[in-house]
């Protein structure tokens, strides 16, 4: 009897848990595997934790409905992008990084109904599901409400490659062509040398004059010059000969008036 009683109390407390009474009840919103598993600690809002687990799903795939219930928030949240959050009975459903979305706040929805389409998030295309209890805000792990889902989580991705960079093909140069037979090549002259200007300064020229220029002074022959050099030694030559022949006139005079 007691064993019948305790059996009756351990289904109505699994019944009556958030979780037991969500699980089987939930379905995948999208088939792809699980890249990312959920993962919080005793502080939920520490950082490095993923409240939810991470699907793959290629841009553009169709979104379902996890779960049935009303629509509570339907728009764009910062790092979540396009989030649709459905109450589903005591737990909240959460769907991110969708590309589209299709449902509306306020409308009713059911199990596996579309809500939206997949987006492109980094680094692999997935849809993000978080479950939460609606009374007291805490994180519970999605996998535990999906029937029969896989908590395998496929290998990391390989390092990207770096790709090299990107170059230029190429200019084609037109080749030269030899001048025609029978033609004769043309020559180029060179270019004509120019002189350095000087940069001092050039001394103002005077203008020409334009009259008649002055005749120049007549010459006198050298024999004037002879000639009036002969008269300017003749004139104190003849006045030295006059002295002396009055001196010698005026001695002879004296010379017979005394005899």
């Amino acid at each position: 009897m007691h064993s019948r009683w305790l059996v009756v109390l351990v289904f109505v407390a699994v019944a009556v848990s958030p979780a037991g009474a969500a699980a089987g009840a939930w379905q995948r919103p999208v088939d792809g595997a699980v890249l990312r598993p959920f993962s919080v600690g005793p502080d939920r809002f520490a950082a490095g934790q993923h409240r939810g687990v991470d699907l793959a799903a290629s841009q553009a795939t169709r979104v379902r409905a996890a779960c049935g219930g009303r629509v509570g928030f339907a728009g764009r949240v910062p790092r979540g992008g396009l989030t649709v959050s459905v109450r589903c009975g005591r737990l909240i459903a959460t769907l991110q990084h969708l590309g589209a979305i299709v449902v509306r706040r306020g409308q009713d929805v059911r199990r596996g109904a579309p809500i939206g389409r997949a987006g492109r998030p980094s680094p692999r295309p997935h849809v993000h599901l978080g479950a939460r209890v609606a009374a007291t805000g805490a994180y519970v792990d999605p996998l535990g409400l999906l029937a029969g889902a896989p908590r395998a989580v496929p290998p990391p991705l390989p390092a990207a490659r770096r790709r090299p960079p990107l170059r230029a093909p190429p200019v084609a140069r037109p080749a030269l062509r030899a001048p025609p037979v029978g033609r004769p090549a043309l020559r180029v002259r060179p270019a004509p040398v120019v002189a350095p200007r000087d940069p001092r300064p050039r001394a103002r020229e005077l203008p020409e004059p334009t009259g008649t220029p002055p005749a120049p002074a007549a010459r006198m022959p050298w024999l004037v010059w002879l000639g009036l050099a002969l008269v300017g030694l003749g004139l104190p030559l003849g006045g030295l000969v006059h002295v002396r022949t009055r001196r010698r006139r005026t001695a002879l005079a004296v010379a017979r008036a005394t005899s």
